[in-house]
């Protein structure tokens, strides 16, 4: 795959990733956590089908993006009008997966006159929303713990294990999902490996410059997001499911109850990797259904 990147007003790079079809609906998709642009991959084919084009950015650190020390998550909405002025987009619509949930909402926050429709699937809420931890599988929960830790060492020393595991073997990983997730998650990772294969590869692309920009992240979910969701005006669709074990449904019911414009869809019987793969082509219609 081509490595695309636009140089920002401050001299810093931005990577990213096209999906689906080039003069289609722009839609930006905001990655996971320990995620990198190619972690979009399995939307190609669901937005080409919907007339959609995909620009999937890569966060600072991650993959091709130039870090950026002391970043904050409302610094992201500068980073992303930037890349769509590049890019000639001047309306478009957002969609934040898992830890690109409060990505999306500096965005909707920072430029809501260039946000026509926005997204959070499997969402990242706050450390301090209420129940935000409830049910989450423990690995998930131990990563939030390093990063709240006044030293840096245990965060920095987990991810860089982490990195190595992903490399030297991705078969362990995969092993790994198919014993522990939950089940929606085991049986779409059984039935296309593939999923979790180019899962696999879109975490190591998020290391490709070191942990840092993985573990500056994991840093800022853990603080103050600085965001004032009461104020945004965008209408956000919500999609959590009943058996997400890392974004647990109580963080669907948070941001329902603080967003001023937000719908919850709540999918029974999904989990983290199966809901927005099995339901890919019904949440880009949602988003789609206005256009700007």
């Amino acid at each position: 795959m081509e490595e695309l990147t636009v140089k920002l007003a401050d001299g810093r790079d931005i990577g990213y990733a096209e999906y689906g079809t080039p003069e289609g609906t722009p839609v930006f998709y905001f990655h996971g956590g320990q995620e990198s642009r190619l972690s979009a991959q399995f939307l190609d084919e669901p937005a080409h089908s919907a007339g959609i084009r995909i620009i999937a950015p890569e966060r600072p650190g991650i993959g091709l993006s130039s870090p950026q020390p002391g970043r904050r998550f409302l610094d992201w909405a500068s980073d992303i009008e930037g890349l769509a002025d590049k890019l000639g987009i001047e309306r478009f619509h957002i969609i934040g997966l898992s830890g690109g949930a409060p990505h999306a909402l500096a965005v909707a926050q920072a430029i809501p006159n260039r946000v026509v429709t926005a997204a959070i699937v499997s969402g990242a809420a706050p450390a301090d929303a209420p129940h935000s931890f409830r049910g989450m599988w423990f690995p998930v929960r131990m990563i939030h713990w390093f990063a709240r830790m006044r030293t840096e060492r245990p965060l920095q020393k987990f991810l860089e294990q982490d990195s190595r595991s992903l490399v030297k073997d991705p078969d362990g990983r995969i092993k790994q999902f198919q014993k522990y997730l939950p089940e929606p998650d085991r049986n779409l990772l059984t039935a296309q490996p593939h999923y979790a294969l180019e899962f696999i590869a879109g975490s190591v692309e998020s290391y490709r410059q070191g942990t840092e920009g993985v573990a500056q992240e994991y840093r800022l979910y853990v603080s103050d997001w600085g965001i004032d969701m009461a104020s945004i005006p965008v209408p956000f669709d919500l999609w959590y499911g009943t058996d997400d074990r890392m974004a647990p449904l109580e963080r669907g019911k948070f941001y329902a109850s603080v967003l001023p414009q937000a719908k919850l869809h709540v999918l029974e019987h999904e989990a983290h990797f199966s809901l927005i793969r099995n339901h890919a082509s019904a949440i880009l219609q949602e988003l789609i259904r206005v256009d700007g």
